[in-house]
């Protein structure tokens, strides 16, 4: 968990321990499968008790205070920290089509956001007295500091994980093994939680299984240059060292595949 972070989280605890009272108006939605979200604000509408329910996630019916956000024109988002980052959880956005407003969920391990509708029912129903307890309680037990904490090996084995998918699909094509290594120690921990690693180094891997399907002679040459060696560096570069093809990407560098399929065809 960085610094940031860190500071971040301390700054919404104290925040709610400053005996701010919950707004009179609590508002509950739902979703699709029994997804469930509770949007409580305090009364300077600046932070927001949350709880997601109804999610196959460590996140389930944990109850977390956000910090409210502008973000762009027309969204207005209630940010708390997951994974070592800052997560907007609950947003409420301007309607670009027929005008008023949509409320959503960014859920984690889930890309783009989920719609959700109010609930008048559910809202009038709703015991913030309980709500504010439970989050007291996982404040105590550790719940939402575990959550916000970067977990590194996780990330490092679901890049791997994608890399070897990449790698196997490459080896099929091609017919020969190819294999992805990654110089783990040039990649910090912002780089993991920002980027999609196994896109970035998977590239090369990639553009071999694709250059294999379009054009059987070329398989000759990937027999040779199976061997795959990728780390991050100031500037993208492609080198064959002996019988490995040595890759240094870099997160801004533009056109990677162009550059990766141009370098292939040249050898």
């Amino acid at each position: 968990m960085t610094k940031t972070s860190i500071a971040f989280a301390c700054a919404l605890i104290s925040t709610l321990a400053s005996a701010q009272d919950l707004a009179a108006y609590p508002q509950v939605f739902t979703g699709p499968q029994g997804l469930e979200v509770v949007l409580a604000p305090t009364t300077d509408g600046k932070t927001a008790l949350m709880r997601v329910s109804g999610v196959n996630h460590a996140i389930d019916k944990v109850v977390f205070l956000g910090k409210q956000e502008q973000r762009g024109s027309g969204t207005e988002a209630y940010v708390t920290t997951l994974d070592g980052r800052d997560w907007g959880l609950v947003q409420k956005q301007a309607n670009r089509y027929g005008g008023g407003e949509r409320y959503v969920t960014y859920l984690p391990g889930r890309q783009g956001a989920v719609d959700l509708a109010f609930d008048e029912k559910k809202s009038k129903a709703l015991n913030t007295a309980e709500l504010k307890t439970a989050y007291a309680r996982q404040q105590k037990d550790g719940v939402q500091e575990k959550l916000a904490r970067f977990d590194r090996d996780k990330h490092l084995a679901s890049a791997q994980a994608d890399l070897s998918s990449t790698d196997t699909s490459a080896s099929s094509a091609c017919g020969s093994p190819v294999k992805t290594a990654v110089d783990w120690k040039s990649i910090d921990d912002d780089k993991l939680k920002k980027l999609s690693i196994a896109s970035f180094c998977g590239e090369v891997a990639s553009q071999m299984g694709s250059m294999c399907g379009s054009n059987a002679g070329f398989k000759a040459k990937a027999a040779s240059l199976g061997q795959i060696q990728c780390q991050f560096g100031p500037e993208m570069k492609l080198r064959v060292e002996g019988q490995k093809l040595v890759f240094t990407t870099h997160q801004d560098a533009p056109n990677q595949g162009d550059f990766v399929q141009q370098f292939l065809r040249n050898q």
